[in-house]
């Protein structure tokens, strides 16, 4: 079934119709906080404010897409309350049928998106997604227990793989600093 029928999407903000003082008092999702968000999994997300979708605010569960980076997460208590310029869309879904983080990995990581998405954005000389390609996406849904073992091994695969860059980067930081000390003759 297409994303359209199963799902809302409502995208951010246009950042020109933002007054100078709104800009101000604002502040931004990005897509560092998009990515901090997919690797920081947050169970709290049930506690979600189900009003939601009616303005471009971000709050803890709601399924955010970059259609810059193409990649999708749920919003975790870190990030809420930040606008979403019109580079983001927010997706609203039934949880009762799909599971937020299922269809996170569905969008970020399916043979099938991705198969689809790359017909869809040919032609275009930087490959973005726009608003009417990803509610043209055809996506498959199994039960939703099975959604839900689906979603939660992804993000805490994503988490795992976060920590151990961070882990590779400390290593890194730590065997310099040795090499650097031992090397009294060019410090």
């Amino acid at each position: 079934m297409k994303i359209n029928e199963i799902a809302i999407i409502k995208v951010g903000q246009n950042i020109s119709r933002i007054s100078d003082d709104g800009l101000k008092e604002h502040i931004f999702y990005t897509y560092d906080d998009l990515n901090f968000d997919l690797t920081h999994i947050d169970d709290g997300h049930l506690k979600q404010n189900r009003n939601s979708q009616g303005n471009h605010l971000t709050h803890t569960g709601d399924i955010v897409i970059s259609f810059v980076g193409t990649k999708s997460t749920v919003v975790t208590e870190n990030n809420q309350g930040k606008l979403l310029n019109q580079n983001f869309a927010k997706i609203g879904i039934d949880e009762s049928l799909i599971d937020p983080y299922y269809f996170c990995y569905v969008l970020n990581e399916s043979t099938h998106i991705r198969k689809q998405k790359s017909v869809l954005m040919q032609g275009t000389n930087l490959p973005k997604m726009t608003p009417a390609i990803l509610k043209d996406l055809n996506v498959n849904l199994p039960n939703i227990q099975q959604q839900s073992l689906i979603g939660r091994a992804y993000f805490n695969l994503c988490k795992r793989q976060y920590l151990l860059k961070q882990q590779s980067e400390l290593e890194e930081q730590f065997f310099l600093k040795l090499i650097r000390k031992s090397d009294v003759e060019n410090n």
